[in-house]
């Protein structure tokens, strides 16, 4: 029972296929006061760059309400009010736009690139039911959300407070200076107070990043049994990969007997081929067996290292097409040749032996059975 317990114990860290699992089902690592921070310093960064531009802005927005007759403030006021609208989009877009960028950003260096999934788009019908949604609200996690955002609204609040306490005197005397100086001044205020916010806000969301990061890990962590059962769905059950090493040694077998095969060539009487894409050579000694053995076969790459083998140590080729296909998928290395085509390879061999007696024979071409005549593939000829 002890083993069992420790086995089922959540202590492992996550695997590379649990956190890619993890992403396909929506589950990436986020923090929201990162996404703040991002928002933030996006702002600011759009706010300084509209700083070189102040001037030009401040006098589109002034001659929305210049006009030099009472008469034209009807039909100026609908044209302007139009032109206004247009600014203020402007403004809002100059803003939303490069806001997004930055928290795609910050997400992808967060949650170590994007992730598109099309579970985390579903609906989910469990986050209508109240008592579960009253249970995250009332749950640890919940209770901690509340305090880090309580704390995080006081101190802030706090840093406000110290900040206008410091720039008090700076912002009474606006009054006493020209408009331009100002505007110049409370602009500096601004800027220096909203990064300040952003330093502050970039400090609690590395924080909040290390703490999302760490309740992560640990909701991602697996058991023992959990490692198992995804190594043998990676990797397939004992019985499956006995299986394929057992293949694979049969296969190393094959290549290995093929390879000596093709070294016996050189005692074949002769070699059937088709003429290029099989070949198979036959050896047949009168005093030795009453049939044809074969020696070697192949297809292809195989078929033309066969007649590589008989041309340098003079074996005698043949061409018989439908004789070598038949003899390929009909027989084995070191296995006679089939009975139904004891006829057929006879021919062949009195064929050589008239042409090593310096007999000016004719080939024929071999009868094969109907059943056993087939096309590269190995299908049976249809009648």
């Amino acid at each position: 029972m002890a083993e069992n317990d420790q086995t089922q114990e959540k202590n492992q860290e996550p695997t590379q296929r649990r956190l890619e699992k993890a992403r396909e089902d929506g589950d990436i690592l986020s923090s929201k006061e990162m996404f703040v921070f991002a928002t933030s310093a996006t702002g600011l960064l759009v706010l300084t760059v509209l700083g070189f531009f102040a001037n030009g802005l401040l006098d589109m927005w002034g001659s929305l309400f210049t006009f030099s007759h009472p008469e034209e403030l009807l039909k100026a006021k609908s044209f302007n009010s139009w032109q206004s609208f247009k600014l203020v989009i402007l403004g809002a877009a100059v803003f939303a736009i490069p806001c997004f960028a930055g928290v795609i950003l910050i997400q992808t260096v967060v949650g170590g690139g994007l992730s598109f999934s099309s579970k985390a788009l579903g609906f989910k019908w469990n986050k209508l039911d109240p008592i579960k949604g009253l249970g995250r609200i009332f749950s640890i996690k919940g209770l901690v959300e509340l305090v880090k955002s309580i704390a995080k609204v006081v101190f802030l609040t706090g840093i406000v407070v110290i900040f206008i306490w410091f720039a008090l005197p700076n912002i009474i005397y606006l009054s006493a200076g020209l408009l331009k100086q100002s505007l110049e001044i409370l602009y500096q205020l601004l800027l220096a107070f909203i990064f300040t916010l952003v330093f502050l806000l970039f400090l609690i969301g590395v924080g909040d990043y290390l703490w999302s990061r760490h309740t992560w890990m640990q909701k991602l962590r697996m058991s023992r049994q959990d490692l198992k059962d995804e190594s043998k769905e990676s990797e397939g059950s004992p019985e499956v990969k006995a299986r394929m090493r057992r293949m694979q040694m049969e296969a190393s077998q094959r290549a290995a007997e093929n390879a000596q095969a093709i070294d016996n060539v050189r005692d074949a009487t002769v070699v059937i081929t088709n003429p290029t894409h099989f070949a198979v050579a036959l050896k047949y000694e009168p005093n030795e067996n009453d049939v044809p053995i074969i020696l070697a076969l192949g297809k292809g790459p195989a078929a033309l290292r066969i007649i590589e083998q008989a041309e340098t140590n003079s074996v005698s080729i043949v061409q018989s097409p439908l004789l070598a296909r038949a003899l390929f998928y009909t027989g084995h290395i070191g296995n006679a040749v089939s009975e139904q085509l004891y006829s057929a390879v006879a021919s062949i061999l009195a064929y050589v032996y008239q042409l090593e007696r310096g007999v000016d024979a004719v080939l024929q071409d071999p009868e094969i059975p109907s059943d056993l005549i087939f096309d590269e593939f190995g299908k049976l000829a249809k009648e």
